[in-house]
């Protein structure tokens, strides 16, 4: 279906694709010499995790994390059980994990249906 798509988008005038891996999913890189070896077009495999671990974090990044490291912790001096720390519309929040796991995010219909077209 992935290979099927880069092709429909080239006859379409496309010269670029950006296929995003599942982190779990495993064997990247030899996904992408696969999709270049069927249809001929040059391919770049990058592990997002290892950009993310190289970075110098921003200020931001450190209030953030130093936030919910702090509340994680209260959470466990509170006798918190089963609770992750989430930084939601400007606030900090600890949430039931079962609860995260079940949180969805609706996506616009318009706004998908304006990326499908543009390929993005």
């Amino acid at each position: 279906m992935v290979i099927e798509q880069i092709l429909m988008n080239r006859s379409r005038g496309k010269r670029h694709n950006l296929v995003v891996v599942a982190e779990g999913v495993g064997g990247t890189v030899k996904f992408a010499k696969k999709v270049q070896d069927i249809t001929g077009i040059q391919t770049r495999a990058t592990v997002l995790g290892h950009l993310q671990r190289g970075g110098t974090p921003s200020a931001v990044d450190c209030m953030h994390a130093s936030m919910m490291g702090y509340l994680a912790a209260m959470q466990i001096i509170e006798g918190g059980k089963n609770k992750i720390i989430a930084y939601n519309r400007g606030r900090y929040e600890a949430i039931d994990v079962n609860e995260a796991l079940n949180m969805t995010k609706k996506i616009d219909d318009d706004y998908y249906n304006v990326l499908k077209l543009l390929s993005i």
